[in-house]
């Protein structure tokens, strides 16, 4: 292997590092034990409602991570599925495809190779290392789960939720917006030590779709480098 070819490798694992460490900051949170009464504002209340009636959500996703202090911006695409109990299925398609997917027990990561010459990579973990709290909350809008945290009204359709410090990891407060007429969850902005923002805007979302059980397992291909955590 070249130098040229080294750096390279050595710069794709750090990137596969970097974004499981993003996704898993924005969406995968200490879960803490639950015991203040939170108060729901009405439209949260339907949207929880709406939720309720399905067991599936699928969407399409657009995120773009902001990092100041390092000038970076990264824009992502790709689909988010969720299905219960505690399923769930995060699939980047571009620019840089990945798989982040979980059966309620074990979560996975995959990225593929970065050429032909190279290996993918897949990290996994036991869900019990890595809870969900605050994820479940939003892709399930179970609000009244929710309890270590306030609620704020922005807007009619904006609301600023603020986790007790400690509860949620980096996250500072996540801002949501609600498509009024659908009860839907569109967009989530994620605030984070660091002054790191993570916008993730939802589009074409279904609510009860039929979801195999199998999109939320994950068999990586032959030769790909496995790394346990």
């Amino acid at each position: 292997m070249t130098l040229r070819a080294l750096n390279t490798s050595i710069a794709s694992i750090v990137q596969k590092k970097i974004s499981f460490l993003i996704i898993s900051l924005v969406l995968f949170l200490p879960l803490t034990s639950l015991s203040k009464q939170l108060k729901i504002p009405a439209l949260l209340k339907q949207v929880e409602e709406n939720y309720k009636q399905s067991n599936t959500l699928f969407t399409k996703f657009k995120q773009t991570v902001d990092q100041p202090l390092l000038k970076k911006t990264k824009t992502s695409t790709g689909l988010l599925l969720f299905k219960r109990p505690g399923k769930f299925r995060w699939e980047t398609r571009s620019p840089e495809p990945s798989i982040l997917v979980s059966d309620g027990k074990k979560i996975w990561f995959y990225t593929p190779p970065f050429d032909k010459d190279e290996h993918g990579q897949i990290i996994e973990k036991k869900s019990t290392q890595v809870q969900s709290a605050l994820m479940n909350t939003l892709l399930s809008g179970s609000f009244s789960l929710a309890k270590l945290m306030k609620i704020k009204k922005l807007k009619r359709n904006m609301f600023l939720l603020i986790p007790e410090l400690g509860s949620s990891g980096s996250v500072q407060t996540v801002e949501i917006e609600i498509n009024v007429s659908k009860k839907l969850i569109q967009k989530m902005i994620f605030k984070q030590t660091g002054d790191n923002i993570t916008k993730i805007d939802l589009s074409e979302i279904t609510l009860g779709k039929k979801l195999e059980d199998s999109l939320f397992h994950f068999i990586p291909p032959p030769g790909t480098e496995r790394i346990v955590e």
